[in-house]
Formats: C-alpha cells, sequence, structure tokens
C-alpha cells in the first residue's frame, strides 16, 4: 500500500506547486507579483497572508489579475492556472494534491502559519516546490523556507528594499539559501521565466 501512494505522490510532482506567504505589507506585494504572470500559467498558486476571518483578499485579488482565482475549501484539488488564497484565520496545508484547511497547528501562533503551508509543500512535492516569502514582520515562514531547502525545493524573497515591512524576508534571507532576491514583480518575471504557460 505505501508504494501505491509513493507512485501517486511522484505523479503529483510532475510540474510545479506555487506556494505565497505574506504579512503586513502583503497586498500591494501580492498584487505587483500576480501582475506579472501570464493566463495559463503552468502551476497552481497557493497564497496565505496573515488575516483575519472576514479577510476579502480574494475578492481584491480577482479584480486584478488574468488568471482565475478562488477562496480555498477545504479539499481543493490544484489545478494550474489558478490562485488559491487561504480563508482568513485558517491554516493551509498540503495534502495529495489537494488542500487541507485546518483549525490548528501547534506551537504557531500566526494564522494562516506560513511555515505549516510551506512545511507541507515540501514534504508533498520536494524539489518542484517553490516557497515565495513577501512583505511581514517577525519570521513566520523562515522554518518552512529552511525545510522546503532540505527536501531541494526553492524559495524566493521580496527584498526588504521594496517590502513595506522587512521581518519576514530577512529572516529567510539570514537563515536560508533563497534562489532569488528582488523586487515583487520581479519575483514574478523569475516564477513566469521558470514555469512558463500551459
Amino acid at each position: 500500500m505505501r508504494d501505491v501512494k509513493i507512485q501517486d505522490r511522484q505523479h503529483d510532482r510532475d510540474s510545479y506547486v506555487v506556494a505565497i506567504g505574506a504579512s503586513a505589507g502583503g497586498l500591494t506585494a501580492i498584487r505587483e507579483l500576480i501582475a506579472e504572470l501570464p493566463k495559463g500559467f503552468a502551476a497552481p498558486i497557493v497564497i496565505g497572508v496573515h488575516s483575519e476571518p472576514s479577510s476579502q483578499l480574494t475578492e481584491i485579488l480577482s479584480a486584478q489579475s488574468s488568471l482565475k482565482i478562488k477562496k480555498v475549501a477545504d479539499g481543493d484539488l490544484l489545478e494550474p492556472g489558478w490562485i488559491y488564497v487561504v480563508p482568513g484565520a485558517q491554516h493551509a496545508l498540503f495534502r495529495n494534491g489537494r488542500i487541507q484547511l485546518s483549525e490548528v497547528v501547534r506551537e504557531s501562533g500566526f494564522r494562516p502559519s506560513i511555515d505549516a503551508m510551506f512545511m507541507t509543500l515540501a514534504a508533498e512535492y520536494a524539489e518542484q516546490g517553490i516557497a515565495v516569502v513577501l512583505s511581514g514582520m517577525l519570521k513566520d515562514g523562515m522554518r518552512g523556507a529552511q525545510v522546503i531547502h532540505d527536501m531541494g525545493g526553492q524559495t524566493i524573497v521580496q527584498d526588504p528594499a521594496d517590502a513595506t515591512h522587512a521581518g519576514m524576508p530577512n529572516s529567510v534571507i539570514r537563515h536560508d539559501h533563497p534562489e532569488a532576491v528582488r523586487s515583487a514583480a520581479q519575483l514574478g518575471i523569475w516564477l513566469r521565466d521558470l514555469v512558463g504557460t500551459t
């Protein structure tokens, strides 16, 4: 049974999966990044931003991107060309090609936990996982970025000078091995060039 599960997960890793984590000041950075992504972007994107249950991030982004955007529902199957926005104050975990929502993640005071999102991305997609760290205070995402690196994936980080709040980007730059440190818009171009279109 375990062999079948491994084969299924290997099939799921045939293409890239992108997870974006942000906090304070992240909305502007997200807008600038996704503005550079073309229709038919060949990877699913999951966006987690520290937020309250009343977050309107999905509605805000839907008016500004050529990509299809939806708020994550528990168990959503990931498809290329879609942006999945984690609901406010819920955690998002990658499981067998889908997104699982959770109310509880141990040892995390952040909602959603960017660390948990990145760690499960690494566990599911290994070298095909791409973590993106944008503006935010403190250091959520740092440990998850380290796991992404250890599993062969890539982390890219907003240039602290370009971020409204440099805490999250700086924590990853100091403790990880980011593949690129650029402005939010330039990170969008980096992703577009790497991933391509369907």
